[in-house]
């Protein structure tokens, strides 16, 4: 098998290629919205503009918003904003824009231009291995040395973005698979290492309480076993055993009755299992009524963020004195009831190009273990992205369009190694003595 030369970075990209390490470290930790001083700088704005302007000057904006993701994603934004002037509640619709879907779009296309070589994904992957990490000790250092309970005793990260536990869960969640890639692809130590950040990860999920994270763990857990080799199964098999004993002993009482707790009520059930069937009676009327409010808006939705006031509508119509005034609880229905069916395919549409970009690198033959197993850890973490999806909202959440931003950039290397491999003359990066991976591929078949 013919080398595959390493690449060089793009120089102007290079120089500020830091700033999205500094910038992603920020956005999985939640920091900047902790510390006071620096909430008026607003440092993710800095750091993100910064980036866009470099991108501007080398042209590669365009480059990343002309790629198969970066198209689609482009008529999201532009169905979103057509939805805007159409929605029951145009303010709040233009604030979900301009707050929350604005800055996931620029996030993705940071993401994916900033990006040039092999070694700066491998970075940004160990950069979000080592972000949650640090998310987690942060929560559960509040949670055991500051003695900060929530109001519902689950675990969250107060004054940022994790201050909700189901975002928090979730976040961790994708978190746990790059940091499964830390021990795939390395060493004794870095192995050691990803051990160690795994273990306060693994606790925090526990402590969220989140059901729809635990489910996205679960299926995890299936993908990672059937996609993996002999010998990681058998360690899989020792290690899953151990591993929910433990978490079963530090998780309080009450979160344990929580996660026993999904779909009925019994008559024998403690105040913390009421609580949690109540809260999944709820998301099942919210699920109800989102689909209610899709029939009734199938075009273009009730606009962007105005399901709660939908919802509040259909339940005063019911002769209920008020509305339950929260979102969907189901990211397929929130798009769906606010951006009618069409933004719900566009959004579909997205997802299956991330993953068909995926597939297409882990089937290449002339491409990098490590960019393969790359291809392989981003497919995991959509996997999660999936079916966490259906439990909570987080169709304008920025961190599924910083992951197709790693797609899209692995996409580019990997057609970067392929129009190399008949180049003479420099140093493989498939040469060096990186350890095999852990994997298998999922599918065999030419390149395509």
């Amino acid at each position: 098998m013919r080398r595959i030369q390493q690449q060089r970075p793009n120089s102007k990209v290079g120089v500020v290629f830091p700033i999205l390490v500094v910038f992603l470290f920020a956005v999985f930790t939640g920091l900047p919205e902790m510390v006071g001083f620096l909430r008026p700088i607003r440092p993710l704005l800095v750091l993100g503009s910064v980036g866009l302007i470099a991108l501007a000057l080398t042209g590669r904006f365009i480059k990343v918003a002309m790629s198969p993701i970066g198209k689609i994603l482009l008529l999201f934004t532009l169905w979103f904003i057509l939805c805007i002037p159409l929605a029951i509640w145009r303010g709040g619709s233009f604030n979900m824009f301009a707050e929350y879907w604005l800055k996931s779009f620029l996030a993705y296309v940071l993401t994916a231009g900033l990006i040039s070589t092999v070694a700066q994904e491998r970075k940004i992957f160990h950069t979000i291995a080592y972000a949650v990490a640090t998310l987690a000790c942060l929560a559960l250092g509040f949670h055991y040395i500051l003695h900060y309970i929530s109001v519902d005793g689950r675990l969250s990260l107060p004054g940022s973005r994790y201050a909700n536990a189901n975002e928090m869960g979730w976040t961790l969640l994708i978190g746990l698979v790059f940091q499964g890639f830390l021990y795939l692809r390395g060493g004794t130590a870095r192995k050691a290492t990803a051990v160690v950040l795994m273990i306060p990860v693994f606790i925090a999920i526990a402590k969220t309480g989140s059901r729809g994270a635990v489910l996205g763990a679960g299926m995890l857990f299936l993908f990672v076993f059937f996609q993996a080799s002999a010998g990681v199964r058998a360690r899989l098999i020792v290690a899953v055993p151990i591993l929910l004993v433990v978490l079963v002993l530090v998780v309080p009482s009450e979160l344990r009755n929580r996660y026993t707790t999904l779909f009925k009520a019994e008559a024998s059930m403690t105040a913390a299992q009421v609580d949690a069937f109540n809260s999944s009676e709820a998301r099942l009327e919210l699920l109800k009524d989102s689909i209610l409010v899709t029939i009734k808006h199938p075009l273009f939705g009730v606009g962007p963020g105005n399901f709660m006031v939908a919802q509040s509508d259909l339940a005063t119509a019911r002769g209920e004195p008020y509305g339950l005034w929260r979102v969907t609880h189901n990211t397929y229905t929130e798009l769906s009831s606010e951006l009618g069916i069409p933004g719900l395919l566009i959004y579909l549409a997205f997802l299956f190009q991330c993953w068909r970009t995926l597939t297409t690198i882990v089937r290449r033959k002339h491409v990098s273990k490590d960019v393969r197993v790359m291809a392989q850890t981003l497919r995991a973490a959509f996997l999660v992205v999936v079916t966490v999806a259906f439990f909570d909202s987080y169709g304008y959440d920025a961190n599924i369009p910083i992951l197709a931003g790693l797609v899209t950039a692995l996409s580019f290397i990997a057609q970067a190694q392929r129009a190399s491999k008949n180049a003479p003359g420099k140093s493989a990066e498939s040469s060096l003595p990186l350890p095999e991976a852990d994997f298998e591929p999922a599918w065999s078949g030419p390149p395509y």
